[in-house]
């Protein structure tokens, strides 16, 4: 195998796949990457058995056909400390080396494993299948999956539920203290549906990296245990988690009754990030209080201190006040476009929710 490519390009590519390798295996081959000369092109292939990615790469010419696997921990540092437009790379079988060139006085020669203790990352075979829109599925991703409970196995809440339902796509997390989700539009091939499809949360960050333009439609497919996505030159598919997600319909809080405030994403983001800068592990609340004209966001009794932040809202009526974590308001702000308009709904020791023009809900228990 004989190649020569853009190095910034198949660097890119190449620590993609990589991340997916296995950190430890029993079987060490899996700690790498494996590339292949197809008739689409380059490939590169890595899976730790839990995921695993396909990808194509571009801008590559390729002098000779063959495979090899690549050595994620040694080629990644030559493709970081490299300065050089074009890489080259070359094995031998009978050797059972990589030629690494990564500049005109740079040379590297790795050792590699034999090719066919590799398995293969599955392909995209599915007849039955939804159809999402990138944009829409990172969206869904980025607004739900920091809502997971990384520490937690009950109901299954350390992973991202997705339903696709009759030409809907539902997106929810929750951690028990607080609820994302988001609704989408998605498209049903041959009849398919997925209900309770739980997705573990470092599968939706890697297929958040590997999706392509906001524009292009990503194929997702269910069957058994496991869900297989496919995008432009991208197949990835992961194991999903099992267990019973909590029945989430019956935890967002209806709007009726409730005092609704208008709040741009952004502005109130900064005032509840300056509010919190006194706060500590021992006392992490910070009070809301909606009053005319105005939201006082105060912390007091900090052994750091005490602050008082106010910020100009339109709100007319009688005083609300409710305790929060700011932790987990700047979570959803942080993934909110800062002059997205957020519609915040406060009840009387009732959870506070926001929503938003596109199908966002966010909740939050108040602190006691």
């Amino acid at each position: 195998m004989k190649i020569s490519c853009e190095r910034d390009k198949f660097s890119q590519a190449f620590q993609l796949v990589a991340s997916v390798a296995a950190a430890k295996d029993v079987k060490p081959v899996l700690q790498n990457v494996k590339i292949s000369i197809t008739d689409d092109g380059v490939l590169l292939q890595a899976t730790d058995t839990e995921i695993g990615i396909r990808l194509l790469v571009d801008s590559c010419d390729i002098l000779e056909k063959g495979e090899a696997i690549l050595p994620t921990k040694q080629l990644k540092k030559i493709l970081q400390e490299s300065t050089d437009k074009t890489l080259q790379l070359e094995s031998s079988q009978d050797k059972a080396m990589i030629s690494v060139a990564a500049g005109p006085r740079d040379k590297f020669t790795l050792p590699t494993q034999p090719t066919d203790e590799f398995p293969d990352v599955e392909q995209f075979a599915e007849t039955a299948y939804h159809e999402i829109n990138v944009k829409t599925l990172r969206e869904i991703i980025r607004r739900t999956v920091f809502a997971i409970d990384e520490e937690s196995t009950r109901y299954a809440l350390g992973g991202v539920l997705l339903e696709f339902i009759d030409g809907k796509v539902n997106g929810v997390a929750t951690d028990g203290r607080r609820l994302a989700f988001q609704e989408g539009t998605a498209t049903a091939i041959g009849e398919h549906q997925m209900e309770n499809t739980i997705f573990p949360a470092k599968a939706l960050h890697l297929v958040d990296k590997a999706l392509g333009g906001d524009d292009e439609i990503v194929q997702v497919a269910f069957s058994a245990n496991r869900a297989i996505f496919r995008s432009g030159k991208m197949c990835f598919f992961t194991r999903l988690i099992e267990g019973r997600f909590p029945r989430w319909r019956n935890i967002i809080p209806p709007t009726e009754g409730k005092t609704q405030v208008e709040i741009l994403a952004g502005a109130l983001h900064s005032a509840v990030r300056k509010a919190a800068i006194v706060t500590s592990e021992k006392q992490p609340g910070v009070i809301f209080t909606f009053s005319d004209g105005k939201l006082a966001l105060n912390v007091s009794g900090s052994e750091f201190g005490k602050s008082d932040i106010d910020l100009p809202i339109a709100y007319t009526g009688e005083p609300k006040e409710v305790k929060l974590d700011p932790k987990f308001v700047t979570d959803v702000l942080r993934v909110l476009e800062p002059e997205k308009n957020i519609s915040l709904f406060i009840g009387n020791d009732e959870p506070i929710h926001l929503r938003t023009d596109d199908a966002y809900v966010y909740v939050i228990m108040p602190l006691s």
